[in-house]
């Protein structure tokens, strides 16, 4: 669609990775995975065609994890700088 079209091309100008260049992401693997299983059946479990759908679906897996990882630190962060704002500086007292 034009809205997922529209985030990638946004993507660029922007820090970080947006929804609609993960959509195309995964539109991509699915692509490959299709492929891949296609080949599988083809070749008759090629071992060279095994490797490449194991390399594939690790690949796609990592991503992923890396993925929930960066969103889940970004949250932990935004949660813990909100207190420290609200907390006062304490003063110090002369002696």
């Amino acid at each position: 669609s034009a809205g997922v079209f529209r985030d990638v091309i946004n993507s660029i100008f922007e820090p970080g990775v947006n929804r609609g260049v993960l959509v195309v992401m995964n539109c991509a693997f699915l692509g490959l995975f299709a492929i891949l299983v296609y080949l599988l059946f083809a070749t008759r479990f090629n071992l060279h065609v095994c490797a490449l759908t194991v390399i594939a679906v690790l690949l796609f897996a990592s991503i992923q994890w890396f993925i929930v990882e960066v969103s889940a630190s970004r949250s932990r962060q935004s949660s813990s700088e909100s207190p420290s704002k609200r907390t006062p500086k304490l003063k110090k007292k002369k002696l």
